[in-house]
């Protein structure tokens, strides 16, 4: 069956689905149903009754919170962690409520700010993303009559008593996605605990806030893991081919040129903020610009 080339405009969202829409009338390329979502209970809100239910393109991060995705190294704190949040509200488009905390994946993405890299050639995405549990609230901060009421959020990571996500890993991932189908080629997990990786614990990935860019020879490059490393995968399998540690955490996509028949590559590095929040006591903050060369 021949194919038939239609102009696009793509997009990641922090929900883990990617948009993609014909680039002339803006309709969705792949079908989607509205599903029958909560509405809010919240005074002065409105929340619609239906929301979109994406099946393709397949989300590349976690988007609905169970139960069972909870996790710990320590099995007794995971049974504490399924009876101290099983109350909370959780679900597809969970709408807040006041005096009841909610847990949700994506606060912060999903798909962060610097979206996802793609091979125009192949339609391929690759994109770094977060599988990260956050416990939210929505607090009245004052209500008079005559004037709208006034909220305050508060949200926090939900962590274990090690200072881990108390999901099951991954917990950071390079997706690569084919636009053409909606389907998900590979996923690998991005960023490494190293204490995690000799107990024979399979890679779990990091939270991660960097960026990944994917060139013409089959690489990706990407960076924002805790572990302060660059890393180049293979582009047709997910194969990490390369690590290196950084000074800091990179905190942009890396950039790549060509000069002298010579491939570069360069990372701008800093800790980034978003993570020392989260993680004060494994992210130290700077400024490093640095240069790699390619081996031909």
């Amino acid at each position: 069956m021949p194919y038939v080339l239609i102009d696009v405009v793509v997009t990641p969202t922090k929900l883990s689905n990617t948009i993609i829409l014909d680039r002339l009338t803006g309709l969705p390329i792949f079908d989607f149903r509205l599903r029958r979502a909560p509405t809010s209970k919240i005074p002065g809100e409105k929340t619609s009754a239906y929301q979109p239910n994406l099946n393709l393109p397949e989300p590349f991060a976690k988007n609905i919170f169970q139960i069972k995705d909870l996790w710990s190294l320590n099995k007794k704190e995971e049974k504490k962690l399924i009876e101290k949040y099983s109350n909370h509200n959780f679900g597809f488009f969970e709408t807040y409520e006041l005096n009841k905390k909610n847990l949700q994946y994506n606060f912060h993405g999903g798909a962060e700010w610097m979206g996802g890299t793609v091979d125009q050639v192949k339609n391929i995405m690759y994109i770094t993303s977060n599988n990260i549990l956050w416990e939210t609230e929505l607090v009245l901060v004052s209500e008079k009559e005559g004037f709208a009421p006034i909220y305050s959020s508060k949200f926090k990571r939900v962590l274990t008593n090690s200072g881990y996500p108390a999901i099951k890993p991954p917990w950071g991932t390079l997706t690569a996605l084919n636009l053409n189908n909606g389907k998900i080629i590979w996923q690998s997990p991005f960023g490494e605990y190293k204490e995690l990786t000799e107990k024979g614990i399979p890679l779990t990935g990091t939270e991660n806030f960097g960026g990944a860019t994917a060139t013409s020879g089959d690489i990706v490059i990407a960076t924002g893991t805790l572990d302060k490393k660059i890393y180049i995968f293979n582009a047709i399998n997910g194969e990490i081919i390369y690590d290196l540690e950084l000074p800091y955490i990179g905190s942009a996509p890396p950039t790549t040129y060509m000069s002298n028949g010579e491939q570069y590559i360069l990372v701008h590095a800093t800790g980034g903020f978003s993570l020392s929040k989260g993680y004060p006591n494994l992210v130290e903050e700077g400024n490093a610009l640095i240069a790699l060369k390619l081996k031909k």
